[in-house]
């Protein structure tokens, strides 16, 4: 399963489809580096392991900017983090290109898009946007 994230140009006011912002391959501003917003939740993500195998990052590079003392403390439930990303402008078919985050994950059997974008993934994306993706992909 290949996920992405709703990024879009802090410069211009465009509002997204649920599929994600639209962009053009040529801008100017792509990549952009970024934050996500994202909280421990028990029982999968209550270190900062789990939240960096998650976002593909190093704990480190989470527990600097959210001001963990210590890569490996423990996390408490709802705690906030800074997670960083990287957007881009990426081409989805001949007639669409969208900004996102390329992650890699591996959907687990029972899940469906709209549990992995709503529940590991805290609304960070929507189920359209990962059906764009992930054209072929069908979850069991």
């Amino acid at each position: 399963l290949f996920l992405f994230f709703l990024c879009c140009d802090s410069q211009a006011v465009i509002e997204p489809t649920t599929s994600g912002y639209t962009c053009s391959l040529n801008q100017t501003t792509s990549p952009c580096q970024t934050y996500v917003y994202y909280r421990a939740v028990a029982p999968d993500f209550l270190d900062l392991a789990s939240v960096g195998d998650l976002f593909s990052v190093s704990r480190l590079m989470i527990s600097n900017p959210s001001n963990i003392s210590s890569p490996s403390s423990p996390l408490v439930p709802f705690q906030s983090m800074f997670v960083p990303i990287q957007c881009s402008c990426n081409r989805i078919n001949s007639s669409m290109s969208i900004s996102y985050a390329g992650l890699n994950y591996t959907i687990k059997a029972g899940n469906t898009f709209y549990l992995v974008s709503t529940t590991q993934f805290q609304n960070l994306t929507s189920y359209q946007s990962v059906e764009v993706v992930n054209p072929t992909l069908v979850p069991t």
